[in-house]
């Protein structure tokens, strides 16, 4: 299995997909719901990547939505700018091309929810 090239166009594409469905849960769901979107999408983001960003994303994740679980109602902008966060600390983890990419994908999707 450490011999397969990693498609990361699909990961990427993947992780996005999963980020726009968690902010669309933390738009429409509870704090409960929707923490439960993001603990789902960080633990699949740390099986499917063993390190690397995607792997610290997922962790992030996990971490981020039991804050979240916490909380009785949530504001949309408030974790926009945790996911924000998270993706901005990632620039300094990422060591390759690809992965400096999923970040960039990353950053635009959460671009797209902000209000300006």
């Amino acid at each position: 299995m450490d011999n397969q090239q990693v498609n990361w166009t699909n990961v990427g594409l993947r992780m996005v997909q999963g980020l726009t469905t968690v902010i669309d849960a933390i738009r429409q769901l509870d704090a409960q719901e929707a923490s439960l979107v993001m603990k789902l999408l960080g633990k699949t983001c740390t099986k499917t990547m063993k390190d690397g960003v995607g792997h610290q994303f997922g962790i992030a994740l996990v971490e981020t939505s039991a804050q979240l679980a916490m909380k009785d109602k949530l504001v949309v902008e408030d974790v926009l700018r945790i996911i924000s966060s998270i993706i901005g600390r990632l620039y300094f983890t990422a060591s390759s091309e690809e992965e400096k990419q999923l970040v960039a994908q990353l950053e635009e999707a959460v671009k797209n929810y902000q209000i300006i």
